[in-house]
């Protein structure tokens, strides 16, 4: 397994550099068809929820604001992409129909519409799709591009800090808990495993004298497909979440692997309390699957 299909999701903020450098590096180390997508809101979509009780006046007020912060970020969002091109010395690209293949080919594709549905849509036949960490001062608040990458598309999902302008993944912790999204997001992360250099399988007891499964079961596995990897089980002094991030740190690693958990509420997704502990307080990369 490889990735030959990479989807990279930018909003046009600041902090979605970071997954485009990382979505670029990963590009160029599995010769990958790299997909850069900025969906622009589009206004009439976003006024119905703050029009109602508004006066005409104010409602044109806020439209022409949407307006230009829509402009703004898809402006930045491009000369993000640019940049990252002209880094590598390759020429920008619109995306067309069909993917490019014979090597690494970053493409750009501009929509207008909503975040979440063109994740979905276009992550579907991605190997790998790339998101910026969300705003950890913004608690609870909606991530469109990672929840519907996870929840609705089936593709692992890496979660990129602002911090981070590359992914080396020399050394990488696995969170395990022998459900079927932490052996996914093993199996997904794959190709980055077998070429690091520390691999180390974390299972974590979530409570006092509670029994942790053993990660050597998942460590036995990953010799099967070349991986050499260390176990460790820990009894939690702390949030599952917060001690994952412990453990990692203690390590030294370099990327994050765990399943990602939640429900549904009211047709948007919401992130487990691990899953979000670890994205809001995580400075390393974290590769999700659900």
């Amino acid at each position: 397994m490889t990735y030959r299909s990479i989807l990279a999701v930018l909003d046009g903020s600041p902090a979605s550099n970071a997954p485009l450098q990382a979505a670029f590096a990963l590009g160029r180390r599995f010769d990958a068809y790299l997909e850069v997508l900025h969906v622009r809101p589009d206004p009439n979509l976003s006024l119905p929820l703050v029009g109602e009780g508004m006066s005409g006046a104010l409602i044109d007020d806020v439209a022409r604001e949407l307006e230009e912060s829509a402009k703004t970020n898809a402006e930045r969002a491009r000369r993000f992409y640019e940049d990252a091109c002209r880094s590598v010395d390759l020429a920008p690209t619109d995306a067309g129909d069909k993917p490019l293949a014979g090597g690494f080919r970053p493409v750009w594709r501009s929509l207008v519409g909503r975040e979440d549905s063109e994740t979905a849509a276009r992550g579907l036949l991605a190997d790998l799709i790339v998101v910026a960490r969300p705003d950890p001062g913004q608690d609870g608040a909606y991530a469109p591009a990672l929840e519907a990458g996870l929840f609705e598309t089936g593709r692992p999902v890496l979660v990129v800090p602002p911090s981070h302008q590359s992914l080396m993944a020399r050394k990488v912790a696995i969170a395990w808990n022998a459900t079927r999204e932490s052996t996914r997001a093993a199996a997904a992360a794959l190709p980055l495993l077998v070429e690091a250099e520390s691999v180390t399988v974390l299972s974590v007891a979530e409570s006092s004298g509670g029994q942790a499964p053993d990660p050597a079961r998942l460590a036995d596995y990953l010799v099967l497909h070349g991986v050499e990897a260390r176990s460790k089980r820990v009894e939690a002094q702390r949030h599952a979440g917060n001690e994952l991030i412990s453990q990692a740190s203690e390590l030294g690693a370099e990327l994050l692997v765990m399943g990602a958990y939640g429900h549904s509420r009211l047709r948007e997704f919401v992130l487990g309390g691990a899953t979000r502990d670890v994205l809001t307080n995580t400075e390393v990369p974290v590769l999700l699957a659900h």
